[in-house]
């Protein structure tokens, strides 16, 4: 790491009394303040991040609820605090800082750590992401040449793996700085100094890792799949599978598409569209995961209903859920009771999946 470079990182200011290294964030009396307001935009980034906060922090609690932390529910733990914490970030502060048009020099140490903690999240989300998905690939195929990955011991290491990087990523990288001009975080603070200064290697190498990795992962679980599976007549499994195949697809579509979009908008002139377009995929691709979990993810929506829906409704509307609801119906209907039942809860082979 160069000497500029360090000197923009959260351990310089940390280790400097809090001051940023003037030369890279300094504002001159000539710097002039955008006068740029979106407060369309800003209310749906507030309203839609607020929506995702609230059902991403329901599966939250539910994945906290399972009773045996499997590696790939640990990860899925990991990626909801990023998540999480990214949907505060970049919908519902960014959505304020867009609706008032905030601008850098007038709070510098609110948007420096705020990028800082943007980076954090992104850097680490991916990383995370691309675990998960070699896990996922594990998990259907034994045979796959990073199972050993998941092995109790060895997954201590990559928890550990992913701690080291992700406060190097916190403490070491340049961070991102929101404008209020574009609404999205940018690494040049638009003060009139040079903008090469701001570049920085790591996130394009991280990104294009994302990409590629994701898509590559995926591709293999659904190639893997849908044909050297096996054919089967189970209207379950086929059900699972195709569940499974959604799931890859999504997490893959919106991770990839907005590591693309902001390595374009990095290096190239870009249009406005394309600038709110990124900003919605960093959005997207931070909460997605609370609606897969929610409508694919079988065990995790049955906790998040059992949460919100009391026992009572549930029942007079006939939302049994799980096997202990549904046996509890069915010792009520052989002493005489009439009910309808749900499909039953069966035993569930891609437990982690569906």
């Amino acid at each position: 790491m160069s000497s500029s470079s360090s000197k923009m990182t959260l351990f310089y200011m940390l280790t400097n009394s809090f001051e940023l290294w003037p030369d890279a964030y300094e504002c001159s009396e000539n710097t002039k303040y955008p006068e740029t307001r979106w407060p369309k935009f800003g209310i749906y980034l507030i309203s839609c991040g607020s929506v995702l906060i609230v059902l991403y922090s329901l599966c939250f609690i539910a994945i906290l609820k399972v009773k045996k932390l499997t590696p790939a529910y640990q990860l899925m733990l990991i990626l909801s605090v990023f998540d999480i914490t990214s949907l505060s970030l970049g919908s519902v502060i960014t959505g304020f800082l867009t609706y008032h048009g905030i601008f850098f020099c007038q709070y510098p140490r609110f948007f420096y750590i705020s990028g800082c903690i943007a980076m954090f999240t992104w850097l680490t989300n991916c990383v995370t992401c691309i675990i998960l998905a070699i896990e996922r690939c594990a998990e259907v195929n034994p045979r796959f040449f990073l199972y050993f990955l998941f092995e109790r011991r060895v997954f201590k290491l990559v928890l550990l793996f992913i701690a080291v990087y992700g406060v190097n990523s916190l403490m070491f990288s340049k961070p991102v700085i929101f404008s209020p001009e574009y609404s999205t975080f940018v690494f040049d603070p638009m003060i009139g100094k040079d903008p090469t200064l701001y570049t920085n290697s790591w996130l394009a190498v991280n990104n294009l890792m994302i990409a590629v990795s994701s898509t590559t992962l995926y591709f293999y679980l659904c190639y893997y799949l849908i044909f050297k599976f096996g054919y089967s007549t189970s209207m379950w499994l086929y059900k699972s599978k195709r569940q499974i195949v959604m799931q890859g697809v999504i997490m893959c579509l919106f991770h990839s598409a907005a590591a693309c979009v902001y390595e374009y908008m990095t290096y190239f002139p870009s249009p406005l569209y394309l600038i709110v377009t990124g900003q919605t995929l960093w959005q997207l691709a931070s909460g997605c995961l609370s609606v897969v979990y929610l409508t694919l993810n079988r065990t995790i929506r049955n906790s998040v209903v059992k949460m919100v829906i009391p026992k009572a409704i549930r029942k007079k509307f006939g939302l049994h859920i799980g096997v202990e609801e549904h046996l509890e119906i069915e010792r009520a209907a052989d002493n005489g009771g009439v009910s309808s039942l749900n499909a039953a809860g069966f035993v569930v082979k891609f437990d982690n999946f569906v």
